[in-house]
């Protein structure tokens, strides 16, 4: 009986630091989301109002880039 109950306690531990560590990587996986849209932002703003020396290629002009995968995305 007092075996039972210890393996449940230690189930839900177990389950409680499991969860935890998911709640975690879902927060730094938003903040890795959050930090490219807005690092992509400041990109295409300067951008906008860069004067080229050179007329830029179409590649340059193009300020709908898509964003980079993170190295915890990448996984």
């Amino acid at each position: 009986m007092e075996e039972e109950i210890w393996r449940k306690q230690e189930e839900e531990e177990v389950w409680q630091r499991e969860e935890q560590c998911q709640r975690d990587l879902a927060h730094r996986l938003e903040a890795d989301c959050v930090t490219a849209v807005e690092q992509q932002w400041r990109k295409n703003w300067v951008k906008t109002f860069q004067l080229p020396s050179s007329p830029p290629s179409d590649e340059k002009m193009n300020l709908l880039n898509y964003l980079p995968l993170t190295k915890r995305q990448c996984v």
